[in-house]
């Protein structure tokens, strides 16, 4: 290129383009507003990738992308290495409320449109159109990946480099169906364990926080806790009421916990996102017979919450027609049906209305189909023995460190050090016998926060009890900042429990000191003991993660259960080699929040069946008599 042509204003960018030393013409060219850009060079004959140049909010955003004519079609950006202009769009300026709301595509540019951003490119001023000139042709030269994008801050002067992700509901990436069977039978460097782990020794990608994190993104920079008693990380999707969604990571590190934080929001922003499914089938209850999973089986509401006036869940009727989608049945077996209104924890307006509340409950992210299953199960089983535990006030034993579990007594130390509450274990494993650890931690006082407890679920009980007490820690924190916010909120929830709403009121009323005696039940003196060395030495050592989800599969159909998975993957994950699925076990115990919300139908473990420990319900009390849970 001569200096002549290094130094010129750039007054046509496609001219400027098509000049570029080195650089491949580009497929095609956007211009303008980032939300209704024009394409003002669409000949396709270009060797290059597409190049937009779009102008938002102080800032001028250039993107390198696969052309719609190159997708391929599978998908909702199944076959893209990177989002789009659409994409850029969506996540510059739109919710995870609508994450699924296809955009509108991008017209041929008509005479009024074309004109309009010229005139803005013109605007810009020589710098900025140099500069901005400067980066696509970078851009074009590569090799580039798509999604590639430069933004120019147009009051500081500086640019900042990052990569957009392919999301889902895109048109110009394709059609948002996908198949909900998993397709389990990973390569073996999928499900090779890191040592001491339940997850892949492949490392996560190396710019996992860089892909997902900023304004072109998923989240916003991540928020860190400096006061807590552990290291915790916050990200959050922004919802359309103005809330937010959130992320959470609560680890021994930092850095460990902002990784956590983008997987969790990753996990929440695929239950947001509801694609259409393929191979859906549309029929009775009946006419499906054996082939289906029986919604009913997952927990229902009673007759009467059913019959409330204005009550927003309606159950399945005997005669009535509904979608249906395929689930894997895990362990083999040809796949069942599941009614699509209980794939989702999202409801769209206009809907039938749902079967029950749900949660996302058996959600859950890995690298293969297997990692993501076996920590879905493993969330399934935390919660279904916590809530039978809670509900049939089951006497637990104590789970007592020894000399050989140093780090869980650590942390239980720091625990209490920063936050004056001490922390007791819990052995919470049922009839399932997969290893769940409650953590109470607990403060004797008047006035204040009180109680507070968490689970978790692993194969190795140390590992099972440090998440948990990470987790009541974390509650701890919360509740001590916003407990004295609204005292008359308090007053309510103590004395209504219909004012329950939020997973925050129920830690919240549980945490209140007129609550203690419903924590009697885990107090008691008189209980049997189980040490936690004891339980670490029974932990199985397989080397695949394939051979943990056959062992806690054969767990949970060896209590008379059987376990179901949906792939529910979305762009946004696959791009980066991750993929989520939704794990089900008819009869386990969901988690709802509300106590108008409780699904207590259905669940045949729940009055009767026989546990490993003796229950504490009063003669004459059910399960429906016990206040609300604690969970958080």
């Amino acid at each position: 290129m001569t200096t002549e042509a290094r130094t010129a204003p750039f007054e046509d960018l496609v001219a400027a383009l098509a000049d570029g030393a080195g650089a491949p013409a580009p497929a095609e060219v956007l211009l303008g507003p980032l939300t209704a850009p024009a394409r003002v060079h669409g000949a396709g004959d270009g060797t290059g990738p597409g190049v937009a140049v779009l102008f938002w909010c102080g800032g001028v955003h250039v993107l390198a992308y696969d052309p719609p004519h190159r997708g391929d079609g599978s998908g909702g950006g199944g076959g893209r290495d990177g989002g789009c202009p659409q994409c850029l769009a969506w996540f510059l300026t739109r919710s995870a409320a609508d994450a699924d709301t296809p955009a509108e595509a991008v017209p041929d540019s008509g005479p009024e449109g074309d004109a309009r951003s010229r005139a803005l490119w013109r605007q810009a001023g020589p710098a900025l159109r140099t500069t901005t000139v400067r980066l696509a042709l970078d851009l074009l030269r590569g090799p580039t990946p798509s999604g590639a994008l430069a933004t120019i801050d147009r009051a500081a002067g500086t640019v900042r480099q990052g990569r957009v992700p392919p999301r889902a509901g895109c048109p110009a990436c394709g059609p948002a169906t996908a198949a909900t069977t998993v397709p389990f039978g990973s390569a073996p460097e999928l499900l090779e364990k890191a040592d001491g782990t339940l997850r892949a020794r492949r490392p996560l990608p190396p710019t996992l926080l860089s892909d997902y994190l900023g304004p072109h993104s998923l989240f916003r920079e991540p928020l860190v806790d400096l006061d807590g008693p552990v290291p915790t990380a916050q990200v959050s999707l922004p919802l359309a009421d103005g809330g937010r969604e959130p992320g959470v990571g609560r680890t021994r590190t930092f850095d460990a916990s902002r990784r956590t934080a983008v997987l969790e929001g990753l996990e929440r922003h695929t239950g947001l996102c509801r694609r259409t499914p393929r191979d859906t089938v549309e029929a009775t209850l009946a006419e499906l017979g054996k082939r289906a999973v029986d919604p009913r089986t997952l927990g229902c509401h009673t007759d009467g919450q059913y019959a409330q006036d204005g009550f927003p869940f309606a159950p399945l009727g005997a005669d009535e027609t509904v979608r249906w989608v395929p689930v894997t049945p895990v362990g083999g077996g040809p796949a069942e049906y599941l009614p699509e209104a209980a794939l989702s924890w999202v409801h769209r307006p206009g809907e039938r209305r749902p079967f029950f509340y749900d949660t996302s409950n058996g959600f859950a992210l890995g690298q293969s189909h297997e990692e993501a299953t076996l920590h879905g199960i493993l969330e399934v089983v935390e919660r279904d023995a916590f809530l039978l535990a809670w509900y049939r006030r089951l006497l637990l034993p104590e789970l007592r460190p020894g000399p050989a579990d140093g780090g869980v007594r650590d942390v239980m130390a720091r625990v209490e050090t920063a936050t004056g509450f001490r922390v007791r274990l819990y052995w919470a494993t049922l009839d399932i016998d997969i290893p769940v650890v409650l953590a109470m931690a607990r403060r004797e006082a008047d006035t204040g926060p009180c109680t507070l407890v968490s689970t978790a679920a692993g194969l190795d009980p140390r590992a099972a009890a440090e998440s948990a007490i990470f987790e009541v820690a974390a509650r701890v924190a919360s509740i001590r900042h916003m407990y004295d916010d609204d005292p008359e909120h308090r007053r309510r929830l103590a004395e209504d429990f219909g004012a329950l709403r939020t997973m925050e009121d129920h830690s919240l009323l549980g945490a209140l000191p007129s609550s203690r005696e419903w924590f009697a039940f885990l107090t008691e003196p008189d209980r049997p003991e189980i040490g936690l060395t004891e339980a670490a030495e029974a932990a199985p050592a397989h080397a695949a993660l394939d051979e943990d989800l056959e062992y806690v599969r054969a767990r949970v159909e060896a209590a008379g259960l059987d376990v179901y998975a949906a792939d529910v993957t979305t762009p946004e994950l696959r791009w980066r080699g991750l993929v989520c699925t939704r794990s089900f076990v008819p009869g386990c115990l969901p988690m709802t929040f509300g106590h108008g919300n409780r699904r207590l139908e259905g669940l045949p473990r729940l009055d009767g069946g026989t546990l490993p420990w003796a229950s504490r319900l009063p003669p004459g009390r059910t399960p429906a008599d016990v206040p609300p849970h604690p969970f958080a």
